[in-house]
């Protein structure tokens, strides 16, 4: 088990975006700034890990890893070695990259507020997958421009599209009122740094300057979940963070998460993530910071 690598990509101000096609796929767990899309090429009869989500690695899988969400991919193959047989197609852009006066306008408003939804990252399925697998190839022969414009035309494709599933646990819901922001980030940062603690329905009202009833449908109206849903579901974020990152036995994790007892614990990590907390730690093999792991063979 290991924390997150920090992983430097080379966009900025001089460059908008990064395409690469990658041999094999890079099993380190990881993050950086930048939204990474990854279409996988072949069956690698495998895994991806994405915050506190595992999926499954196979031909047509597609994701996008939010900003700075730890994610790493682990495939059930060896690395063939064959530049006829890439593993991955990769691309890797953050959304100062791409300029964030460009985003301001009013042509961008699709792209902007999908960017700002995808910040937890998304799984592509059906025609949208295929499709947007179609667009992303065609980039590997394309000049810089072309490819750029092709990222701008797959964003509003996915901007558009029903078929995803989110990834990682959303800490708040993207579609608040604005008059509500302010007030809903003072709950959120007291439910984040108190998540471990005893919470009470009062506490969190009084943050809000608000009636318990009052802030019960404020709360629900503006993060889809009540207040109990909303605090199981940072618990058990916190305790998916500590089984991939720690070798701590499972009961001081569900303690230290702020379970009252174990097979409560258990029940709710069953009904989030469909697994066992000890079948989550054990699905995912991740590789600690300061292993010889070299990034994959890769060609633009």
């Amino acid at each position: 088990m290991a924390r997150p690598q920090l992983e430097f990509i080379p966009t900025g101000a001089s460059q908008a975006m990064v395409f690469k096609i990658d041999r094999d796929v890079w099993p380190v767990y990881h993050y950086h700034p930048e939204f990474d899309i990854l279409l996988s090429l072949k069956d690698l009869a495998g895994e991806y890990m994405s915050g506190d989500h595992i999926g499954s690695l196979t031909e047509g899988t597609l994701i996008m890893n939010g900003p700075n969400i730890p994610h790493a991919l682990q495939s059930g193959k060896p690395d063939e070695k064959d530049w006829d047989k890439p593993s991955l197609a990769v691309i890797q852009f953050s959304a100062a990259s791409l300029g964030d006066d460009l985003l301001r306008k009013t042509e961008m408003t699709v792209v902007r507020e999908f960017l700002e939804e995808a910040r937890f990252g998304f799984e592509f399925h059906g025609r949208t997958a295929r499709d947007a697998a179609s667009i992303i190839l065609e980039m590997e022969n394309q000049t810089q421009f072309e490819r750029l414009l092709s990222l701008l035309r797959l964003l509003e494709y996915f901007a558009l599209s029903d078929e995803k599933t989110p990834l990682a646990s959303p800490a708040f819901s993207p579609s608040l009122k604005e008059q509500d922001i302010s007030r809903l980030g003072e709950v959120i940062s007291f439910l984040q740094q108190n998540k471990t603690r005893q919470v009470t329905l009062e506490s969190a009202a009084g943050v809000a300057k608000m009636s318990p009833k009052s802030f019960c449908r404020f709360f629900k109206a503006n993060t889809g979940k009540t207040l109990i849903e909303y605090l199981h579901e940072l618990r058990i974020g916190e305790a998916c963070r500590r089984l991939l990152e720690t070798t701590d036995p499972i009961s001081e994790i569900a303690f230290d998460s702020g379970f009252q007892n174990l097979s409560h614990f258990n029940r709710r990590f069953r009904a989030l993530k469909g697994t066992t907390p000890r079948q989550f730690r054990h699905q995912f093999t991740i590789y600690p910071v300061g292993q010889t792991q070299p990034f994959p063979a890769a060609r633009d």
